[in-house]
């Protein structure tokens, strides 16, 4: 197991230049957010690829922008919208598959669900079945205001979906919906396989994981190893969070070596 960081730490930078940055600084797991429908294109995806074959990047996941839209375009009572939308995640999944990245993340329907949570778990078998057929895992990601900020639902769509539901567990959105990431890992357990990791301290909820915060990572990374957790772990903050890459760089290292730690059980 690695420890990556994501493109989106860098946002509103450009992704292919945020990526850059990931990659120069010899970090080697990454996720890339794209951020505009240009960035499916084939060159566009192309460069991406450049950029990690050169600096030999593994790029673990793909982050769609439209978190904003999903809710709409994917969880609504138009049926035939769903249909139309899933086109356009095929493309994200075949962008993907391109890249290697084993994952496509999905924030799910924000606020209100209009349809049953039986055919919201549907709706996302359906859409999982295409991004299985392209090569890669559809996850669902916990997100403060949507439908999965908590751990009933994420275990809602576990119980109905089984091996098909897959969650992508992030500390910091759980933290600011005061949910507890212990209950997450009790309820989908072994169904989780990406985690996105941030720190807090007295102040502010999301900063780079260091001796500073108040997170106990040695904790997180003992309960995910008790459910089988053989995935990545992402760095993923807000750009007004840090000051430079080396910020960065250096929470991948103080993360890493706290999870060799408990791999060897020293802690």
């Amino acid at each position: 197991m690695e420890v990556g960081a994501s493109s989106s730490c860098f946002y509103p930078l450009e992704t292919e230049k945020a990526f850059l940055n990931i990659a120069s600084a010899g970090i080697k797991t990454a996720e890339i957010f794209l951020n505009s429908p240009s960035e499916l294109e084939k060159n566009f995806i192309g460069q991406l690829k450049s950029i990690r074959d050169c600096y030999g990047v593994e790029v673990t996941s793909l982050h769609p922008f439209r978190s904003f839209s999903e809710g709409y375009d994917l969880f609504s009572k138009y049926k035939r919208r769903y249909d139309d939308a899933t086109e356009l995640f095929r493309r994200y999944f075949e962008a993907a598959n391109e890249l290697n990245a084993e994952y496509i993340i999905l924030h799910g329907s924000r606020g209100r669900i209009e349809i049953s949570n039986d055919e919201y778990a549907e709706r996302y078998f359906r859409l999982s079945e295409i991004a299985v057929k392209e090569g890669c895992t559809l996850t669902h990601e916990n997100v403060v205001g949507y439908a999965g900020a908590t751990p009933e639902f994420m275990a809602f769509m576990k119980k109905s979906l089984g091996d098909s539901f897959r969650m992508v567990l992030d500390i910091k959105q759980a933290r600011r919906a005061g949910e507890d990431v212990k209950q997450f890992i009790d309820a989908v357990g072994e169904n989780i396989v990406h985690v996105h990791l941030s720190d807090c301290d007295k102040e502010r909820d999301c900063i780079p994981p260091s001796e500073k915060g108040f997170f106990d990572f040695s904790e997180l990374f003992s309960n995910l190893d008790k459910v089988g957790y053989n995935g990545r772990y992402i760095v993923e903050l807000y750009s007004d969070s840090f000051s430079t890459v080396s910020e960065i760089v250096s929470s991948t290292e103080y993360l890493q070596n706290i999870l060799n730690s408990v791999k060897e059980g020293r802690l």
